[in-house]
């Protein structure tokens, strides 16, 4: 997708940095959901671009108070646009677990939760929650356990841990030997993903706090 020219290069530089990542990754059965990221990130651009219009409009007579509401609405529209993207970004990932690793279908909802809440009491005391995960997932033969490590119950675990998720996707999907498909590839970029999209977020604020924009003509 390409970017249209914006009157921030930082800006621009970030939404195209998310873009390069989330090409390759716009196929198949994943074509939807990371296409839903790529949408919801570029629509930042044409918030910045309409807030610069306005301004532009505004002129350097314009009301303080009108130039903070139209800062205030690009804000907003930021926020909105990021919360989906991270959303559709979270569903992407799971259906990409959900492909790689098999869950079990006889499980009740009450198994899963005992033995999610076994698995944490577990990892819990455990510093390198990460690394012990990855080695109870090749050593378990529990296929429940396998799917709560390395599925979604597993990555909500690290994130609330405060780990960084890229490390152990990277290790995950060399034990599953998937890293050169379309699931595997999603679950590596994930962690790259976020960060580049956070540095959107960074980048835009940081735009719209410049006192050049309170100026532009």
């Amino acid at each position: 997708m390409v970017v249209r020219r914006m009157s921030d290069p930082e800006l621009e530089r970030a939404i195209e940095a998310v873009q390069s990542i989330l090409q390759p990754l716009r196929l198949g059965e994943f074509s939807e959901k990371i296409g839903k990221v790529s949408i919801y990130v570029q629509s930042v651009a044409k918030s910045w671009d309409a807030c610069c219009k306005a301004m532009q409009t505004l002129g350097q007579r314009g009301a303080e108070d009108s130039k903070d509401a139209m800062a205030s609405g690009f804000r907003a529209s930021l926020k909105n646009s990021l919360h989906f993207a991270r959303i559709n970004l979270d569903a992407a990932l799971v259906q990409a677990l959900q492909t790689l690793v098999w869950r079990p279908k006889n499980p009740t909802k009450t198994d899963e939760s005992r033995k999610a809440a076994a698995l944490k009491r577990a990892f819990d005391r455990s510093a390198t929650p990460g690394k012990a995960m990855l080695q109870h997932y090749i050593s378990s033969s529990d296929p429940l356990d396998k799917w709560l490590v390395a599925g979604p119950w597993g990555h909500e675990y690290l994130r609330r841990r405060g780990m960084d998720l890229e490390e152990f996707d990277l290790a995950l999907c060399e034990i599953l030997e998937c890293g050169s498909s379309v699931a595997g590839k999603i679950v590596q970029s994930y962690t790259r993903i976020c960060r580049a999209i956070d540095e959107v977020e960074r980048s835009a604020l940081e735009a719209v706090e410049k006192p050049r924009l309170a100026n532009l003509k």
